[in-house]
């Protein structure tokens, strides 16, 4: 079976619009957080953030990519310096003398700070499909599960990137005020449950719904689009002698992004489905480089132990 997400629930971006700007500072900058993540401070003191250090690519060997103007910050596509095929690389835009002045006097950046949680880019449109059906090395999976998982899994809802409680919890209180108390329905692909007493809300996947497999679907057009830019990411991860703990201890070290779920609530049926996932930092990150420096993004020992054995990917959790 396959699920396409309405056309309706695909037109903003849980990020604000992308477009080049000139940074007029000098030393770092810490870049302002976004409305998206609600004013979140930096989680480690500045002094205290470790320059990020990654495979360094070539700029004139980019493909693509975008420049995040809000950021000063360009998103870009080229050969994988770990892995066959592209990659994702960040690094500093300092090209802000566009009109040809001198660039010393007008300032230049050198160094900037993003805070943890700020979205990069989208990991790409596409649709659903059961688990049976799952194809590619890139597709992933939307499945909560575990004691607690809402109120420690981050989503973006509304534009906003809170917890999956308090998405569940928004919709499920519109549908009180319309005198509906039912929660069967109220999250794609899971069943859930909401105590009124103590606030907690519970969740499971439904066994009779198989639906729940991402599958990207990038045209050639948008195959360097904002929204289509977090498909290259590899895991930096990876390295097939390591065990599952020290995979872990890899990524932890390596791998500086991850996947959001931007989730909607369709009006039709007023259950929360999810839209497409979005690429945001994992940690504060501060950056030095104005050469592109590749990223990664964690796939899960899951994932890397089922090519290994069973010479399949499965989809990235």
């Amino acid at each position: 079976m396959r699920w396409e997400i309405p056309t309706t629930l695909l037109l903003a971006l849980p990020f604000q619009q992308i477009g080049v700007q000139a940074f007029l500072s000098r030393g770092h900058h810490i870049v302002p957080i976004l409305k998206s993540i609600q004013n979140q401070p930096l989680q480690s003191a500045v002094d205290d953030i470790e320059p990020y250090v990654g495979p360094v690519g070539s700029m004139g060997d980019m493909e693509g990519g975008i420049v995040v103007g809000e950021l000063a910050l360009q998103v870009l596509v080229g050969p994988s310096l770990v892995a066959p095929g592209k990659g994702l690389f960040l690094c500093i835009y300092d090209d802000i003398d566009d009109d040809g002045g001198d660039s010393e006097e007008i300032g230049a950046v050198e160094e900037i700070i993003i805070p943890q949680g700020t979205p990069i880019c989208g990991y790409a449109r596409g649709y659903f499909a059961d688990e049976a059906e799952e194809d590619g090395d890139k597709s992933v999976g939307f499945l909560f599960a575990g004691e607690n998982v809402a109120d420690v899994t981050a989503v973006f809802y509304n534009k906003l990137l809170m917890t999956l409680s308090d998405a569940l919890w928004t919709v499920y209180q519109e549908r009180c005020e319309e005198g509906n108390t039912d929660t069967s329905n109220l999250l794609f692909g899971h069943c859930v449950q909401i105590s009124n007493e103590t606030g907690s809300v519970s969740i499971q996947a439904d066994k009779d719904f198989m639906s729940r497999i991402f599958i990207p679907d990038v045209k050639e057009d948008d195959k360097f689009s904002p929204t289509s830019l977090g498909i290259y990411a590899n895991d930096l991860a990876f390295d097939p002698d390591s065990n599952e703990e020290q995979y872990f201890e890899n990524s932890e070290r390596n791998n500086i992004l991850q996947l959001v779920w931007r989730l909607a609530k369709d009006e039709k049926t007023g259950m929360v489905v999810p839209t497409w996932p979005v690429v945001v930092t994992k940690q504060d990150i501060r950056f030095l480089n104005t050469v592109p420096m590749e990223v990664g993004l964690q796939y899960g020992f899951n994932y890397w132990n089922a090519v290994i054995t069973e010479g399949a990917s499965k989809y990235i959790k």
